[in-house]
């Protein structure tokens, strides 16, 4: 690729984040659209994620420009618009609304498909290259195989999350298909740490289990105690490390540019839960707490079961199980190349390690705390699992 100048939305994102790390390593200009008030704390920013992802000498690398893909031109002037649309040859679109929440439905939608809208409108009829993220999970609730050249095909959605980037994803296939636009699209799966150091920007989603875990494992029952949870045994959870799926990614672009396709980031071997459940209650043997998969709980589920469950409430359709995700495309363009690494217990016990390393706060918080000199109790983040841990005891 000539033009070295490409246009990153999400940067301070927990994928984004990476892209544009590896975007410097490979030598490519990254230009970045950040909603702070003024320059100054957008760069603080950029700043603080360069050192994450090991390229602090970077800073003065990056183009940062105050805009937002929610807005209509980015939220730019028409000057800077238009010069940017000359400016560069590709655009990742990493920015998304990623909250299971039914309160942030209007801005999942806002976010997911408006962004897109506004991104389609910058790169049409443009030789700019789009590759946007998504995610494998726009799949809903499907059962069995699932394959990359598949979007909507009547399929029922756990949330909005979900429908929001099936239906964003829908437009940019439209572009394709229509040939204003050019690009591919990556459908990643459950992004976690590094494979290497399981360093990751903030601990979200899978890392709700594992503080729970953490938080047990603060604390020795005095009798044998059963948590029990609702899961599917058979069921897996499709977990990729963010340094794969960001260095995959970049292989495939790289390798084959806009080429309409999709790629499923997926591991290619799950683990299921009944796996990961042998782990969780190896870690409590010791404080004699048990956790237990069932299908649902009766009317006499304990006090902290019916708190987890309430807690978990929004993630619970993934406890059940997951489609399985065909790479055929992914496998061609990699050819050997970025072999998955493994996602197992020892992979777990280093996200953990690293979460409590840094006190399972972002590394936005991190630097807020370090300013203020206010350290953070064990359990801050999440008080009311705290609180009942505490009960627990």
């Amino acid at each position: 690729m000539k033009n070295r100048d490409v246009l990153l939305t999400g940067a301070t994102g927990i994928m984004g984040s990476w892209v544009m790390g590896e975007a410097l390593a490979r030598g490519y200009r990254p230009v970045v659209l950040m909603r702070d008030r003024d320059h100054k704390q957008a760069r603080e920013r950029i700043a603080t994620v360069l050192d994450h992802v090991g390229r602090s000498d970077d800073v003065d690398n990056v183009r940062i420009l105050l805009g937002n893909a929610g807005k209509t031109c980015f939220g730019l002037s028409d000057p800077v618009y238009s010069q940017l649309r000359r400016s560069v040859g590709m655009l990742i679109h990493c920015a998304a609304c990623t909250s299971f929440s039914p309160d942030q439905d209007a801005q999942c939608w806002s976010t997911n498909v408006g962004g897109v809208r506004n991104v389609l409108d910058f790169v049409s009829h443009t030789d700019i290259a789009l590759h946007h993220v998504s995610t494998a999970y726009l799949a809903g609730k499907r059962p069995g195989r699932v394959y990359e050249t598949e979007l909507s095909v009547g399929q029922e959605f756990s949330n909005t999350y979900e429908k929001s980037k099936c239906e964003a994803e829908m437009l940019i296939q439209n572009a394709f298909d229509t040939g204003i636009v050019k690009g591919s699209i990556f459908r990643p799966s459950i992004i976690v740490g590094s494979s290497k150091d399981g360093r990751i920007l903030q601990f979200m989603n899978f890392y709700n289990l594992l503080r729970v875990i953490d938080l047990l494992m603060s604390r020795r029952q005095r009798e044998h105690t059963i948590l029990r949870m609702v899961g599917t045994p058979e069921g897996t959870k499709n977990l990729i490390p963010v340094d794969w799926a960001v260095g995959a990614m970049w292989h495939i672009i790289e390798r084959e540019g806009a080429s309409g396709e999709v790629y499923h980031l997926t591991n290619p071997n799950p683990m299921r839960h009944g796996e990961m459940q042998v782990w969780v209650n190896a870690l409590l043997a010791d404080n004699r707490v048990q956790m237990d998969l069932v299908d649902s709980l009766d009317g006499d589920a304990t006090s902290l079961e019916a708190l987890f469950e309430g807690r978990f409430a929004n993630y619970r359709p993934y406890m059940h199980g997951e489609p399985v995700f065909d790479r055929t495309n992914t496998d061609r363009a990699l050819d050997g190349a970025y072999p998955f690494p493994p996602v197992n217990e020892t992979y777990f016990a280093l996200l953990m390690a690293y979460a409590r390393e840094n006190g399972w706060r972002s590394i936005f918080e991190r630097r807020t705390t370090r300013r203020t000199e206010a350290p953070v109790a064990m359990g801050q983040q999440d008080p009311s699992v705290f609180e009942a841990v505490h009960v627990l005891a």
